[in-house]
This record gives structure tokens, C-alpha cells and sequence, in this order.
């Protein structure tokens, strides 16, 4: 029995053996070549075995263009994919191995696909390859990867002269759109164009994006006449695809922390040693107050972080014959009134998809921000709903509507805290304290009557004064497009926009203890006020267009006209209430005080007639026209309509008979030109009538606020467009299999005809002149884009990666203003805008007989040492030394105009140049890097006496938030090399340092490692099980690294190039985050 229990099992491991060994034999292999369409070899192709659609394995070609696949089991079913940049896919059919192996030649094309991109423009969509005009266009793909929840910041640095730019950290602030530069003196905001309508690119999901469009020449914005005169963004939002419905989630969330340091003094003895000092030498008094003993207490104070029960940061002294709080503290004041981290979090979620006749697209979104006040934290909560259906109703008529809700809420503390610059105005030394030992709040001084930082500290403690910003936008586009025929198609839309904005604001007495026991109501908070304000706005938009496009042999022509016309109105309402009953509730019901109600409304609209020609031969020869009749409500009468052509035209020189012989280096070589004209109406809405404004007076007659009416300002009867003119010069190249892709541009634009004030009139005539189309600006710039692509192969895997830069520049100059003694305090012709007049420095007197011997008078720009006591008077060692440019011994300005500026001369230029981004992408075996580098090449800013955290006491003897390192900064005998003169306070708010001059003039040109993201997607085996078609998750940091030429690590460039006085609300954030995309 054993024995045949055993020859069993042999018999059946035998017959494994046998079998394995007979499969072995049945496997075969796959080899092949892959070359171009002229036979060329390719190396490096991606080749992948393809089993129910599957990646199986994939490996590259060699220098031979030749691949091999073994161990392929004979009776397999098996397909076969080739990617290679720059060349169209191929995939071959199913087939199953055979008994024997095979060679296979695969032939692969050049990709067109580049060429054949479409394009978003004007009521229409062109090919890439046949647009003339300046366009640049991204995909919504090129963004999604980049954790941002404002377009404008998703889009900063991307787009070539694209400017965009924050004056304000707050977490509603809104990006400023500036497309090449110089617009006008009166200012010229791009249009922005949501889904075919004029909306704001503030109020769209980045999520929900499909493609951004930026047109930037006349010839590709003219379509869009008296509002696209400064360049038009457009943004199309994303359409549901036929397909089983698809579900995508993803989120984020980050921390926000400040870009520059807020690493500030905290020492009291150190700060008020300073602040002392040079008011003493401007003045001849102390600041604070503090006597010698007062400073010796300092000085025991002086290593204790935190306060000592042994030695008391506030202590009871009589002082005058009263009790008073003395304070000693080294207060951090910085990190008691701001948050040095800010959570935030972004919540979106998509359905999609439809059959061959119903796509739908729904989106939701959701994000929460926390502002930088710590006390009380303001917060930002930001709600977007989407929802896009298209249906074609027949085969010639097809329906979209697509209906936008948003809304975004802003709680605040403080009354109106959100807009003030606290870094300026919450000037407070360390010495000093928010509160009290007996809990009550802190706000004057009995030494010196200081106003602790200005009370502010006081209202977000208290916590009763508050305030709300509520904004909802819905709006619904309803389109239909039908077919008449194949060649003409008839498109036309309504839009229908809500915008409603509620805002209330509450203040109340806030108390504070200037003596024990004694409580007192802060000046700055003595009211008890209820404000609301509400606005509503009706915006309407009609389009009619139709398109006729049709080819005869090698010509190609495309004709579109349409109708446009918008209406626009406002509604707005003010009531306030004081004396509230109860400091919690908020309601106007409960006022007892004085009562305020005020109101009005504003409208304007607009009537369009356009036209547009596309013509192109053989694919080589391309030429557009378009026309623009437009009309405002603007202008008076007889001065409405505007008529605004353009021309564009292109050679595609690729595609002629001589320059085949490149054809396999160079795939597409383009040149454009073109030049067209727009016109400008940002003007007033009643610009052209004179408006008498009421108001109210603001005191008492018979017991009632007396209102009036004021006197209407002089209207110019000629009044009418600022007219645009625009030429591009263009070239475009796509190289080696469309790798390497460039793009120029070279244009000018000139705004003929700005509103200004008219000519100077007599004095009898008793008003100002009235503004009248005087005054001329020439912008010239330049625009550069680089990209490369490519994939090659990394430990067995494709290694898929592209870098691209832009660069872009420009310069304006005042080429007619009426300014004829050339005053430097005005626009005078021939200034390049942005110039900065200022004086030369030859370094420091550095003794007292360097000083005395100064023959030079320097009174004038010494203005604060006039004044100044005892031997302050006079130059001290440490005194700046100004260069006499003139020769005539006395330091000014001499008439302040062109033909005599006395010792001045420009010094820099506070226009940006040299804007710049670099963007990096690399993607292999699921795990995934972007890079954005940005910056600016050179941009030259004075300092104003409001930053202190640059100037400190040399602005105001009260500055607080004083650089750790300040005193090692300023001149001494024993420090006669600091970067800093000798201490006096208010010389850089109006004396010497106020004057820009080239030893403090500051390079704000920067790069900054904008966003850093690293991502990882499941692989397809891990996502099949678990019923998902993508999962990625990701780590992304914003604002991470800046490099600056800045004196000072306590200013932020980027911040300070777009907010003139440093007083904004102080930051820009560097964001570290971590989110996951799912699509199921």
C-alpha cells in the first residue's frame, strides 16, 4: 500500500515536471524596430505590453530603435503601445502569440498635436497654428497641481506679462490684473471674460477651470472693443464628457506663516534707550519719560524673557502726587497681537459625466481660512457651486446652461480693523504693556502721555466691537447654438448676474486705566455706533453671433458677426444707529443716539456690433480681421459710439518648398504682425454731467444735522475715448519633434488722449480746470517663452519631465502733457513712469572738523537739525553728506523742474522689469515634482517714513517692531561704518532720510520658490481594487525660499513692490500643506 502510494506521487511529480517544462517551450518573444516616417531609428520610445488594457511591462528602444519582450506565453492575447515627445501614439490591435516569434516594424508619425491645440478666443476658438495675434493660453491640467485657492495666485508667474499682484495678506484680498504694463495714468484693468460673460476671476474655483486664454495685442482683443483696451483674460470652465458618471474629491490643508522675519526687539531698556535718544537730539526731550532710575530698572529687566515676581513688569508709583502703572517690560508685542501660524483648508468635490446627447458637470466647493490677529483671529469661509448641463435638443440644436453661486463671508474683530496697517499704527515699545495687574486694559502713560499702541490692543481685548463682510455672486448663462448648416452655425446667450454685498460693522466704548482704580474711555473707541451697509448689482449681458466657415481647394475662410449689449445698475443703502442699548446685541432697533440714513444707485451700459474675417492659404498664409462699433453710456451724446479695427497676418514659413530640408530639425516656424486700436471708457459714469453731491454737515442747527448740496465740478464739452493703438511683432518655433517650443513678441502700444486736467486757468474762473483727453503714453516691452518636454528612461521606467521660462519686460514714457514749465511734482513728456528723482550721499561726516568745514549748505534737506537743540543744530559726525551736482554750494531741488532739478538726478525706477518664472515638472513610476520659481529682475523703492521696520526712531520716536539688530546699524564714533546716520528721530519722515537719495534706495528684485509640490499616485493595481481611477497624495509648501537684495529681512518684496506705504495688512503668507486627489 506504501509502496504504491509512493509511485503515485512520483508518477505526479513527474507529470508537473513535464508540464512546466512544456509550457516553458510554448513561450515566445516579441522584437521590433521603431522608426520616423523617413526610416530613421528612434531611440528611447516607450514601449509598453498591453494585457485587458493593462500596463504589463514596458521597456525603451536602444540606439537602434529596436525593443524585445520574451517570455511571452504562446496563445496570449496582447497589445502593444509606443509613446515618444513629439510623436502621435501608436497602438496596435489584439493579437494572439504563435507558435513563433516575431519581428515587428513600427513607422511612427510626428505629433501634430501641438500644431492642431485649440485655442480659446474672442466668441470663437482657432487653432493654435493659425492665430496671429498675441495669445497665450494654459490648461486647466497645468494648474490643478498646485494647491491654490485664487486663480490670480494660481496664474502669477505663468503667463508672460500677465502682472499680478497682492497689496494685502487679508484673506479675501483680491489679486490686481495688469497685462503689459503702462496702461494709463488714469489706470486700465484687463477684461475678464467667465464662460463667454465680463465676471471676476476672484469668484472662480480654480477646480472648475478648463483653460485660461490671456489676449494681448489689439488684433486678438478687439472683438471685445471699449473693455478689452488693456487685453482681455478669458476662462473657460470645464464640461461633463459622455461616459459613466465620474466622481473627483480632493483637499488641502495648510498652515500660513509670514515670509519675513518677525524676529523684532523685545527688550524695553534697548527700545526706549533709542527711541530717547533721538528724540533728544531732534527736540531735546525725552520720549518716554523714563528718568535715570526708571532706566536703571530697565536695565534689571533687561535679560528676563518672561516677567519675574521679584521684579514686576508693572509697578504702582506716585508720581506728581498720584498713584500711576510705571511699566518695565519686555513685551513681545508682536506675537501677542498676530498669529504666527494660520490654519486654512480647502474642500472640492465634481460629478461628471453624460451619454452622446446630455453631458453634465457639477461642482461644489468649500475653504476656511483663519486671518493673523491673535487675540480675536479674523476668518474667511468661501462656499462655490457649479452646475453645467448641455443637451442636444435635436442634431442642429444644442443647449448649455451654466449657473455659478458664491459666497464668501469675512468676520472680523474691530471695528474696520481688516483695512488699517497695524505694523504702523499699533506703534508700541516693549516696555509697555496690554494690560494692567488688575486686569484692566492699558492705553496712556503718566510719564510722557504715550498712546500705547494707539489703543488698538484695547478694542480686539474688550471683543464687543466687530464687524462682517457677507458677499454673495449668482449668476446663470443660458446658451444655444444651432447648426443651419455645415457651414454656418448661429450661436446666442443670456447672462443673468446677482451680486449682493452686506456689511455691518459695530463699535463700542472700550475702557482702559491710566490710574489704579480709575477707568477712563480710550479716545479712539468713544463711540457706540451700529453701521450696516447693503448693495445689491443687476448685470445682464445678450449675445447674438453667428459664423460661417467653409474651404475652397486651398483657401480657408472663416466669417463671424454678432451683437453684444450689457446693462449694468447698482443699489445701495447706509443706516447707522448710536447708543445701542446692549454692547452684544447688534441691531438698529436698539439705538437711542443719532440716526444716519443714506443711499444711491449708479448705472451704465454698453452696445456692441462686431465682426471678425479669417483667411488662410494652404495653411501657410494667414490673415484676420476684425471690427468692433461700440457704444457707451459713458459720454454724452454725439461722442457714444466708437469704431475699432484691427489686422493681424502670418506667415507660417514651415510649410513652404524651401525649407523642407529643416523640416526634421524645426516642425513649426511662425511669424505674425499685427496692429489694431481700442478705445477707453474707464471713466466715470456721469463723467460728462455735472454732478451736484449731497452731504451733511457735521454739526448741529436746530438740533438736526443740516445736509447741502455742493457746487458741481466743470465738465470739458469735448470729453469723449482714450483711444488705444497697438502693434505686435511675433515668433513662434517648435523644434526637434515639437520638444523644444519658443514664443517672442516685441510690441508697442501708445494711449492717445488720457483724461487729465485741462489747461491752467485763471484764477477768476473760480474752480478747477475741468479734466479734459490731454495727455499721450507710449508702453514698450518685450515677452519670451521657452518650453521643452521629454521623456527618457530611469531604472527600467519612462522619466517624464518639462521645464519652461518666461520673461517679459516693459517701459511707458509721457509722450504729451500739459506741463510746460517741466515741474518734476507733475507728468512732464519724456518721463519714463515709475522714474525716481533723488540726491546723491558721499558717505558720513566722520569728525567734528570734517563737519565744521563743510562749506556746503545743506539746510534744506536738514530741516529737522534747524530745529534741534543746543549742538544738534549744526552738522554732527554721523550726519550725512550730500553731493553738491550742481556746483552752486547749497543742497536743493532748485526749481524742483527738468531744466533745473538742483542737485538732483534719477536714481532708480519703481517700475517692475525683467518679470520672470521658471516652472519644472518631473513624473516618474507614480511619484511626481513641480518647481515654480518667480521674481523680478530690478525694481527700485524708497522706503516711506510709515515702514518702520526699516527706518525705526529715525521716522518716529514711538516706533515699535524695531529690528533686533538696530543698534549695531547706527553711526557711532566706534561704529563708523553702520549703514545708518547718527540718531535723530523724524529725519526720515520730513528731513534728510525723507529725501530719496541713492544710499537707502532699495533693490527690490527677488526670487522666490513660489510653490514646491511632491506627489505620489496608486498604482493602477492598487487603484482597480480599490474602485478608483486616480488617487494622489501630496505634500506642497508656497513662498518657501526669496531671494532678495533688500537691507532689511523684515520686508517682504514681492508685498512692498505693489503697496506704496507699507501699511497694509502686513503679510504675505508662506503656506506648508499636504491634500490627496481621488477620482472614483
Amino acid at each position: 500500500m506504501q509502496k504504491s502510494t509512493l509511485n503515485f506521487y512520483c508518477c505526479l511529480l513527474l507529470a508537473i515536471l513535464l508540464g512546466s517544462i512544456s509550457c516553458y517551450g510554448q513561450s515566445q518573444f516579441i522584437a521590433g524596430t521603431v522608426v520616423d516616417d523617413n526610416g530613421k531609428p528612434l531611440q528611447g520610445v516607450s514601449v509598453s505590453v498591453l494585457i485587458a488594457d493593462s500596463s504589463l511591462t514596458t521597456m525603451q528602444t536602444d540606439n537602434r530603435g529596436v525593443f524585445r519582450f520574451d517570455n511571452l506565453r504562446t496563445g496570449s492575447s496582447y497589445r502593444f503601445k509606443f509613446s515618444y515627445i513629439g510623436f502621435e501614439d501608436v497602438l496596435t490591435k489584439t493579437f494572439a502569440i504563435a507558435d513563433k516569434s516575431e519581428n515587428l516594424l513600427i513607422r511612427m508619425k510626428p505629433s501634430q498635436q501641438s500644431l492642431n491645440e485649440v485655442v480659446v478666443v474672442g466668441y470663437g476658438r482657432q487653432k493654435k497654428v493659425n492665430l496671429t495675434g498675441a495669445v497665450t493660453q494654459l490648461s486647466g491640467s497645468e494648474l490643478e497641481d498646485r494647491p491654490v485657492s485664487n486663480l490670480a495666485k494660481t496664474l502669477q508667474g505663468l503667463i508672460p506679462n500677465l502682472n499680478i499682484n497682492f497689496a494685502s495678506g487679508i484673506p479675501i484680498s483680491e489679486g490686481n490684473l495688469n497685462i503689459r504694463g503702462n496702461t494709463s495714468i488714469n489706470g486700465g484693468d484687463p477684461l475678464v471674460i467667465v464662460d463667454g460673460v465680463a465676471g471676476d476671476m476672484n469668484r472662480v474655483n480654480p477646480r472648475d477651470v478648463e483653460s485660461v486664454t490671456v489676449l494681448k495685442d489689439a488684433a486678438a482683443s478687439s472683438i471685445y472693443g471699449a473693455r478689452g483696451a488693456f487685453g482681455v483674460i478669458l476662462i473657460t470652465t470645464k464640461t461633463g464628457k459622455s461616459g459613466k458618471p465620474k466622481i473627483a474629491y480632493n483637499n488641502n490643508f495648510g498652515w500660513a506663516t509670514q515670509t519675513s522675519s518677525t524676529d523684532f526687539m523685545t527688550s524695553g531698556y534697548e527700545a526706549a534707550i533709542l527711541n530717547d535718544t533721538a528724540n533728544l537730539r531732534s527736540l531735546g526731550i525725552s520720549y518716554t519719560g523714563y528718568t535715570a532710575a526708571d532706566y536703571e530698572e530697565l536695565k534689571k529687566r533687561i535679560n528676563d524673557k518672561e516677567e519675574n515676581p521679584d521684579r514686576p513688569w508693572a509697578v504702582i508709583q506716585n508720581r506728581g502726587g498720584k498713584d500711576q502703572y510705571v511699566y518695565y517690560g519686555n513685551f513681545d508685542w508682536w506675537h501677542f497681537l498676530y498669529n504666527q501660524w494660520q490654519p486654512q483648508q480647502d474642500h472640492n468635490i465634481t460629478v461628471s459625466g453624460g451619454n452622446d446627447k446630455t453631458t453634465y458637470y457639477l461642482s461644489g466647493g468649500y475653504r476656511t481660512q483663519e486671518g493673523i490677529w491673535n487675540i480675536r483671529p479674523d476668518q474667511s469661509k468661501r462656499y462655490t457651486l457649479r452646475s453645467k448641463i448641455s443637451s442636444e435638443l435635436t442634431t442642429w440644436l444644442k443647449v448649455t446652461n451654466n449657473t455659478q453661486f458664491f459666497q464668501q463671508k469675512y468676520a472680523f474683530s474691530g471695528s474696520n480693523d481688516f483695512s488699517w496697517g497695524k505694523t504702523f499704527d499699533e506703534h508700541t515699545l516693549p516696555s509697555y504693556l496690554p494690560v494692567n495687574p488688575d486686569g484692566s486694559f492699558t492705553y496712556l502713560t503718566g510719564l510722557n502721555s504715550y498712546r500705547i499702541g494707539n489703543g488698538w490692543h484695547t478694542n480686539q481685548l474688550y471683543g464687543k466691537s466687530k464687524g462682517e463682510r457677507d458677499r454673495i455672486d449668482l449668476r446663470n448663462i443660458i446658451d444655444a447654438t444651432a447648426k443651419i448648416s455645415k457651414t454656418i452655425s448661429v450661436t446666442g446667450n443670456f447672462s443673468y448676474s446677482y451680486t449682493s454685498r452686506l456689511s455691518w460693522d459695530r463699535a463700542v466704548k472700550v475702557p482702559y486705566s491710566l490710574y489704579p482704580g480709575v477707568m477712563s474711555i480710550v479716545p479712539t473707541y468713544n463711540t457706540d455706533e451700529l453701521s450696516e451697509y447693503r448693495e445689491t448689482i443687476d448685470y445682464k449681458v445678450y449675445n447674438l453671433y453667428g459664423t460661417y466657415e467653409n474651404k475652397f481647394g486651398p483657401h480657408s475662410l472663416k466669417f463671424m458677426a454678432g451683437y453684444n449689449q450689457e446693462e449694468w445698475k447698482n443699489k445701495e443703502q447706509m443706516a447707522s444707529r448710536r447708543d445701542l442699548l446692549s454692547e452684544d446685541l447688534n441691531d438698529l432697533n436698539l439705538g437711542t443716539g443719532l440716526m444716519e440714513v443714506t443711499g444711491g444707485s449708479n448705472e451704465w451700459a454698453l452696445l456692441g456690433f462686431y465682426s471678425r474675417i479669417n483667411y488662410d492659404y494652404k495653411g501657410k498664409y494667414l490673415l484676420e480681421l476684425n471690427g468692433r462699433y461700440d457704444g457707451t453710456s459713458r459720454f454724452k451724446k454725439g461722442d457714444r459710439f466708437g469704431f475699432f479695427p484691427s489686422v493681424s497676418a502670418g506667415w507660417r514659413l514651415s510649410e513652404e518648398d524651401f525649407f523642407r530640408p529643416l523640416s526634421r530639425i524645426v516642425n513649426n516656424l511662425k511669424i505674425r504682425a499685427s496692429y489694431g486700436s481700442l478705445g477707453n471708457q474707464q471713466v466715470g459714469n456721469y463723467a460728462y454731467i455735472p454732478i451736484m453731491n449731497t452731504a451733511t454737515m457735521n454739526y448741529l442747527m436746530n438740533n438736526t444735522l443740516t445736509q447741502y448740496v455742493g457746487v458741481p465740478p466743470a465738465i470739458s464739452p469735448t470729453l469723449t475715448w482714450e483711444k488705444v493703438t497697438s502693434t505686435n511683432l511675433g515668433l513662434d518655433i517648435d523644434m526637434l519633434r515639437n520638444r523644444l517650443s519658443v514664443s517672442v513678441d516685441l510690441y508697442e502700444r501708445k494711449t492717445i488722449g488720457m483724461l487729465t486736467k485741462g489747461k491752467t486757468l485763471s484764477a477768476v474762473f473760480g474752480a478747477n480746470p475741468p479734466q479734459e483727453n490731454a495727455a499721450d503714453l507710449k508702453t514698450k516691452g518685450f515677452e519670451l517663452s521657452v518650453g521643452w518636454r521629454d521623456t527618457k528612461k530611469l531604472l527600467g521606467k519612462p522619466l517624464t519631465y518639462s521645464a519652461r521660462f518666461i520673461l517679459s519686460d516693459y517701459t511707458g514714457r509721457i509722450t504729451k502733457f500739459d506741463n510746460p514749465n517741466n515741474l518734476l511734482s507733475d507728468y512732464y513728456v519724456g518721463e519714463q513712469l515709475g522714474d525716481i528723482w533723488g540726491y546723491t550721499i558721499d558717505g558720513f561726516f566722520m569728525t567734528a572738523a570734517e563737519a565744521n568745514a563743510h562749506s556746503v549748505n545743506q539746510d534744506f534737506v536738514n530741516k529737522r537739525r534747524l530745529s534741534a537743540p543746543g549742538i544738534y543744530k549744526k552738522l554732527q559726525p554721523g550726519d550725512l553728506r550730500f553731493v553738491d551736482l550742481n556746483g552752486d554750494k547749497i543742497i536743493n531741488s532748485g526749481t524742483n523742474t527738468l531744466d533745473n532739478p538742483g542737485d538732483m538726478k534719477v536714481i532708480g525706477n519703481s517700475q517692475p522689469r525683467y518679470q520672470f518664472g521658471v516652472n519644472m515638472d518631473l513624473a516618474w513610476n507614480g511619484f511626481d515634482i513641480g518647481i515654480f520659481l518667480q521674481g523680478i529682475g530690478k525694481q527700485d523703492w524708497y522706503p516711506p517714513s510709515e515702514v518702520t521696520s526699516f527706518w525705526g526712531p529715525l521716522a518716529y520716536p514711538y516706533t515699535s517692531f524695531l529690528p533686533k539688530n538696530f543698534s549695531a546699524m547706527i553711526w557711532t564714533p566706534e561704529n563708523p561704518d553702520a549703514y545708518f546716520p547718527i540718531l535723530r528721530s523724524y529725519i526720515a519722515q520730513n528731513a534728510e532720510l525723507s529725501f530719496p537719495n541713492n544710499r537707502y534706495l532699495q533693490d527690490l528684485a527677488y526670487v522666490r520658490l513660489k510653490n514646491l509640490s511632491v506627489g505620489y499616485s496608486l498604482p493602477q493595481s492598487v487603484t482597480r481594487k480599490l474602485k478608483l481611477e486616480r488617487c494622489r497624495f501630496y505634500l506642497s509648501g508656497e513662498n518657501l525660499v526669496t531671494l532678495t537684495k533688500l537691507d532689511s529681512k523684515y520686508i517682504d518684496p514681492e508685498l512692498m513692490s505693489t503697496t506704496p506705504d507699507g501699511r497694509a495688512y502686513p503679510f504675505s503668507s508662506k503656506v506648508f500643506s499636504f491634500g490627496v486627489d481621488i477620482t472614483f
